[in-house]
């Protein structure tokens, strides 16, 4: 049972390295001319992600049929739909023109606040794993599985919120300057990925006449 528990502790450990790798980082944002392969980078790192999620639940799904668990069989599926929603939404979200790809100088503390959505995001992420994983066990033992769904659903719905407040920061990005729109780096992400100091922008703060501009 120990082994397990280690052999199971190391795959989390391994999906949580492969995942935040996947994100470009403060850096990926400082050039302008980068940003939009840096959003598409974080969208694709937690699509994936999120699919693995699907495919992990889908198991639990069948865990769950076998086990003679059809009450609570809907409310997955519902839970499974929602997760699915939000991978489409994720994969395909197209922004036009938005303020943070515009030619026009970003100041390192929107990309700052950014990173931190991205993060964020990516904390989400292993919640959402977490819970799948809480409900395998709940199947397992016959107990809790109504409000283990139930958070599993909150969840995904909290992403799904978070994404939203992304979305609009990107189209109009002066919503990163208000205290509080964007969140904190998550508790369960490693302090490693937590947003560094951002490189000084040279010559480029001359032109935005603002000491915290780059871009």
């Amino acid at each position: 049972m120990t082994d397990q528990f280690v052999d199971f502790a190391k795959s989390q450990m391994g999906a949580v390295e492969r995942l935040l790798k996947g994100l470009p980082g403060i850096n990926g944002y400082i050039d302008k001319d980068l940003r939009r392969d840096a959003d598409k980078r974080v969208r694709e790192t937690i699509a994936q992600a999120l699919e693995q999620c699907k495919s992990d639940l889908m198991e639990v799904q069948n865990k769950l049929l076998k086990g003679g668990g059809l009450l609570h069989m809907d409310d997955v599926d519902q839970a499974a739909v929602k997760l699915q929603i939000l991978i489409d939404r994720v994969k395909t979200a197209a922004y036009g023109y938005a303020g943070l790809f515009d030619p026009v100088r970003i100041k390192e503390a929107q990309l700052d606040a950014l990173h931190r959505f991205d993060l964020a995001m990516a904390g989400e992420v292993m919640s959402i794993e977490e819970a799948i994983g809480a409900l395998s066990n709940a199947i397992a033992d016959n107990a809790n599985i109504g409000p283990v769904i139930d958070r599993l659903t909150k969840t995904v719905a909290d992403l799904n919120k978070l994404f939203d407040k992304r979305k609009e920061a990107i189209v109009a990005p002066d919503l990163l300057d208000q205290a509080g729109y964007a969140p904190d780096v998550p508790a369960n992400i490693p302090a490693a990925a937590a947003p560094a100091d951002l490189p000084s922008s040279g010559p480029a703060t001359d032109v935005a006449n603002d000491p915290n501009a780059v871009g």
